[in-house]
């Protein structure tokens, strides 16, 4: 009897994933690089020719009612285009992962002639993963076959100190305080050094490691600090709502500094209830709705770029307000005249400690621009184009020279970049 029942239970589970697969409204997915990376701007093509998705920013993409057997045709200009076939798993709610080669051609050679980008870092064997820029120079993991190396370079690029560490450590991490962490799938580790009497590092090593999890929980919520204070921060109703708080550690107190929200969306979504939009958005990509709005301390003041509400906001080192400007670059205007974000402004910031100034920028269809931003005015100027390195990573800026990931060779290496972004 009991084997009885078995069975009916399979068959019924059976039938009921079966017309679930026959009634899927949507297919998930994302594209990736060879190192895990998200990847943006792929086409996505049925019947070879017809293209019905593009990967956001984020590398996802969804297919409206797919069946088995479909062919998906995944396109991009730096990577090799792709088939794939619709299996009978995907149309159970497993979300498709889509590896992308990059495309085997040699990078045509760099010259420094006037001011274009050059090689900053790079190795015949090695591949640059990740890294960061802190006060003492730039900390950087490069990878081979045998080995990962942790590397601590100058600004000169002079190689300072260097350590072999696990291959699991794949990402940098620059916490509040400055202090820089190598981050695996399991744990962290902060970067210390040997010092001599006279102050010199000597050896660096790795110490005080924490799980992933309680590392998280250390460092995920705050967001930038003072000598003072730390500033936490949370969102609430699906990202639309971003509050930020002022905490005194050694009181164990806590007040609000700032609550920013996207009226109209979040009242969009409410009125939409349970239907398709709704489902679709909140459940394939939630990613979509969070409102940016960042916040950075320099020289014992914050400074939150509100861009939810068009305006940039300077608090002293405990919180207090000092002035308020307008933020306007990231906007355009429509024909109708309606103000709207420029779609090409790809919600990321970067800010240059050295010269105490803020960049963002702007990509279309790949290419990206650099924009300083003047705080007083909100506005952006352009100040560099990186047009000959489609699809640049890790763009990140220190006393007016821009850094950035780029591959390098026929190899699938990638090389750190460096360009004099001076006026």
């Amino acid at each position: 009897m009991k084997s009885l029942r078995l069975f009916f239970l399979l068959v019924f589970l059976l039938l009921t994933l079966s017309m679930m697969a026959q009634d899927q409204l949507y297919l998930q997915g994302v594209c990736v690089n060879e190192k895990g990376r998200a990847i943006e701007n792929v086409g996505v093509y049925v019947n070879d020719s017809l293209l019905v998705s593009i990967t956001d920013e984020n590398g996802h993409f969804a297919l409206s009612r797919p069946k088995e057997g479909q062919k998906i045709r995944f396109a991009h200009i730096v990577y090799e285009p792709m088939t794939y076939t619709i299996k009978e798993k995907d149309l159970i709610g497993q979300e498709l992962k889509i590896e992308m080669k990059t495309k085997n051609h040699e990078l045509m050679e760099v010259d420094i002639v006037g001011n274009a980008p050059h090689i900053a870092f790079d190795n015949p064997v090695r591949s640059v993963l990740d890294y960061v820029i802190a006060d003492d120079g730039i900390y950087l993991i490069a990878y081979r076959m045998r080995n990962t190396a942790l590397l601590h370079l100058s600004f000169e690029m002079d190689t300072l100190h260097e350590l072999i560490i696990s291959s699991s450590f794949q990402n940098l991490y620059r916490d509040f305080y400055g202090f820089v962490h190598v981050v695996s799938n399991e744990y962290a580790c902060q970067v210390g050094f040997t010092e001599t009497t006279d102050g010199r590092k000597v050896d660096m090593f790795l110490y005080a490691p924490l799980s992933l999890e309680t590392f998280y929980k250390t460092y995920g919520t705050i967001v930038t600090a003072s000598n003072k204070m730390v500033i936490k921060g949370r969102y609430a109703f699906y990202g639309l709502e971003q509050y930020y708080y002022c905490v005194t550690p050694t009181a164990d107190t806590s007040y609000l500094l700032e609550h920013i929200v996207d009226e109209d969306a979040r009242d969009d979504l409410r009125r939409a209830g349970n239907n398709d939009y709704y489902f679709f958005t909140t459940h394939f990509f939630p990613q979509l709705l969070y409102i940016y709005n960042p916040i950075y301390s320099l020289d014992n003041k914050f400074y939150l770029f509100a861009y939810t509400d068009a305006e940039s906001v300077i608090y002293d080192e405990v919180g207090n307000e000092l002035e308020r400007y307008p933020l306007v670059f990231h906007q355009r205007k429509k024909w109708t005249g309606e103000t709207v974000v420029d779609k090409r402004w790809k919600k990321s910031m970067m800010v240059d400690r050295a010269r105490k100034e803020f960049y963002s920028f702007f990509v279309d269809d790949g290419l990206c621009t650099l924009m300083r931003i003047d705080l007083p005015t909100g506005t952006a100027t352009p100040v560099f184009d990186l047009s000959g390195y489609p699809f640049a990573e890790m763009l990140r800026v220190h006393n007016r020279v821009l850094y950035f990931l780029y591959p390098t060779g026929n190899n699938h290496r990638q090389a750190l970049y460096q360009v004099n972004i001076e006026e």
